[in-house]
């Protein structure tokens, strides 16, 4: 990079902050090439600190909820209709879990950097609650374009918590390669949602178990939809229902090659779907485990309505006893 390092008089000079190269000429700026895409920044709990830039490794926040400020800040200076640009947050695995976060910045990826998020300890990027404090809990706000990857939500202490906790709704958001661990209500919560896609993802316990594995919806009311979403090569781990949908519509929603490992239900499918197979939510090539009955449809894989026609190249088993559902025809 060629530049008069006094004065800027003449030359190139890259700005990190935006990622702009400019030409100066007698000290102005008669060019400038800038790439019309989001800021990175870096985070990591060991060597950042709250009052760096973040904007290299040499300079990295300390908290992602750091970063998350500065991505909000930037966002507020975009024109209207620009402020879908992606930003991205690169979160070192350390020794240390990272506190837990209260939001979450939109059309923003999250990425993990260090060890499998399956696994425990150290070199994983885990964010953590305390006792009875979510991992990620974005309240009743509304969130859009959120990609979290490689990434562990944790619970460090037992007490009542989830590893996601969407009060309000997600849109076209993805999870993907993502652990949910330890977290005593459920790994994942989401109320309402629409294009999300999880892959690759598991809830599990490790020394704290989860009520659910993932709970969609509520456990008591109808709260919204889950339209066009995919669950992919997922496992689901709770202690009473792996995955519970509770009477939201789903349409065009599906589960391919996932595990759902429960204590009393598998899959447990209470959706809003009176209206027809458009609202069905679909399981292919899934694995359901329960111990509610020894029965088809009750306990590994339980749907409200037309289980033969939700669940497609899928085994139940009920307490010791296995169910094939029916197989897809040859192509």
């Amino acid at each position: 990079m060629a530049k008069n390092v006094s004065a800027l008089k003449r030359g190139f000079h890259y700005n990190p902050l935006d990622r702009s190269l400019g030409i100066y000429l007698n000290g102005l700026e008669v060019h400038n090439f800038a790439p019309d895409v989001g800021r990175i920044y870096y985070v990591n709990n060991i060597t950042g600190s709250s009052s760096n830039d973040g904007l290299s490794w040499g300079s990295a926040m300390d908290q992602i909820s750091t970063a998350i400020t500065a991505v909000v800040a930037y966002q507020a200076t975009l024109a209207s209709g620009n402020e879908y640009i992606r930003n991205s947050i690169v979160v070192q695995g350390t020794s240390t879990a990272y506190t837990n976060l209260t939001s979450l910045a939109g059309y923003t990826d999250y990425i993990g950097i260090g060890a499998d998020p399956t696994g425990n300890g150290g070199g994983i990027a885990r964010i953590a609650g305390a006792s009875a404090v979510d991992a990620i809990d974005t309240s009743s706000t509304t969130v859009r374009g959120v990609n979290l990857y490689n990434l562990q939500m944790t619970q460090l202490a037992s007490g009542a918590s989830y590893g996601l906790d969407v009060a309000g709704a997600m849109y076209r958001s993805r999870l993907e390669h993502c652990g949910f661990t330890n977290n005593t209500t459920a790994g994942i919560h989401i109320k309402s949602g629409g294009s999300i896609v999880i892959d690759d993802c598991h809830t599990d316990s490790d020394q704290f178990n989860s009520t659910y594995g993932m709970l969609i919806g509520s456990t008591s009311a109808s709260t919204g939809t889950f339209n066009a979403c995919k669950i992919t090569n997922s496992y689901f781990h709770g202690t009473t229902t792996a995955v519970l949908l509770y009477n939201n519509a789903c349409s065009n929603t599906y589960f391919r090659n996932c595990i759902f490992d429960g204590g009393t239900h598998g899959f447990q499918d209470l959706g809003n779907d009176a209206n027809g197979s458009a609202f069905y939510v679909h399981l292919f090539d899934c694995y359901g485990f329960g111990t509610h009955s020894t029965t088809v449809n009750t306990s590994g894989i339980e749907c409200t309505n037309n289980h033969t026609k939700k669940a497609i190249g899928c085994w139940e088993n009920a307490d010791g006893n296995a169910f094939n559902y029916p197989d897809p025809p040859d192509a």
